[in-house]
């Protein structure tokens, strides 16, 4: 009886300590849910560049003291977002393709401020676009900010779901700006 009640409390410790402990790393896949919503009949070669200054995708500030968390391939999450959004409208996506379709990561991080009995998260992005044509180039920043307030302590998911759900809308901006795809077009 003794050896269970012991067993019990340890995998009781255990599970309680694993739920206070948050990973080191911001989990950033966004995903394109939006379906066609523009034509964009172009064949495109696309990369994307992660330009930011700071590598930091989600900085905690708790009192005096600020802790930094990256987020691991953020450029193939973000090629495979953009990827999907052009290929949903009409692109087609070729190494081959002449017309290379560059996209800048020049911002993309959530600020989250924690106070003893609240929370509040700032989230920016600026993407940065360039299509390159041997005649013509086309040059656009795309911006988007968001914020989440709560009650004590942030929960990771929901700021990592800030983070998805905002470069989804920006990258839908994208392929959807009318002067972007009079470009692509002409």
């Amino acid at each position: 009886m003794k050896l269970t009640k012991f067993i019990l409390a340890c995998c009781s410790m255990l599970v309680f300590s694993a739920c206070s402990n948050q990973p080191n790393q911001v989990i950033l896949n966004p995903v394109y849910k939006n379906g066609q919503i523009s034509v964009i009949s172009a064949s495109l070669s696309t990369s994307v560049i992660d330009l930011r200054g700071d590598s930091a995708t989600l900085k905690l500030v708790e009192s005096d003291k600020t802790k930094t968390f990256a987020s691991q391939d953020i450029v193939t999450s973000v090629k495979s977002v953009l990827d999907s959004a052009l290929n949903r409208n009409g692109a087609s996506i070729s190494n081959l393709a002449t017309t290379r379709f560059e996209l800048d990561i020049h911002a993309l991080q959530a600020l989250v401020t924690e106070k003893l009995m609240s929370h509040t998260s700032e989230a920016n992005i600026e993407l940065g676009v360039r299509v390159l044509r041997s005649t013509s180039n086309f040059t656009k920043v795309y911006r988007g900010s968001a914020n989440l307030e709560g009650p004590l302590s942030h929960d990771r998911a929901k700021i990592e779901g800030q983070l998805n759900k905002l470069t989804e809308q920006v990258i839908t901006r994208i392929v959807s700006d009318p002067e972007l795809i009079e470009f692509l077009e002409g």
